[in-house]
């Protein structure tokens, strides 16, 4: 048994598929995952095989799945929350059906707007720190001081983390999103 952890897996669906079918032709498959802990779980087999795999999104937990798609080979290795992973052992050229993907579309487009509003707070916010400076500073001929204590380092660090994670992220869905639509 193989575990990966992947933070930003859910981001790019059809680049983690395409993951876990490299993986599947290297010998490992998919047993299970664990979205909040963002770790895929693998059984190591003899032989290694073409897979292909669907990450699906459904937030009412059903995952059903229609009688096209099953007669089409689709079948469901792992569900957990509101994510599915269906696979598919046919060739290629003859898969005719594939699940649709409204339900990560909207997960994604829904994470998209989180990110964005807070980057437009960060935004906001670091504009109003640095105006309060420059007004101490330049209208009041006061000098600023910061003590050399490790919170003026935390505060920075987490900062810039954030500020990170969160251009990351708003790029990262937009791109994603718009591969889909």
């Amino acid at each position: 048994m193989k575990k990966y952890y992947k933070p930003f897996w859910s981001y790019d669906a059809k680049k983690t598929e395409n993951w876990l079918q490299i993986m599947a032709l290297q010998g490992y498959f998919l047993e299970d995952i664990r979205p909040l802990k963002r770790l895929f779980i693998f059984q190591e087999g003899n032989d290694s095989q073409v897979i292909h795999y669907h990450i699906a999104y459904d937030k009412t937990k059903k995952h059903l799945f229609s009688n096209t798609l099953q007669y089409n080979g689709w079948r469901a290795v792992c569900h957990k929350g509101s994510w599915c992973i269906l696979q598919n052992k046919r060739h290629t050229k003859d898969l005719k059906a594939f699940p649709i993907r409204d339900g990560i579309i909207k997960r994604n487009r829904k994470l998209l707007y989180f990110y964005i509003g807070l980057f437009i707070y960060l935004f906001l916010t670091t504009i109003l720190f640095f105006t309060l400076i420059s007004i101490t500073v330049f209208f009041y001929n006061d000098t600023l001081t910061f003590s050399p204590m490790s919170f003026w380092l935390a505060v920075s660090v987490t900062s810039i983390i954030l500020w990170l994670l969160t251009m990351y992220s708003a790029v990262r869905l937009y791109q994603t999103n718009k591969k889909f639509l």
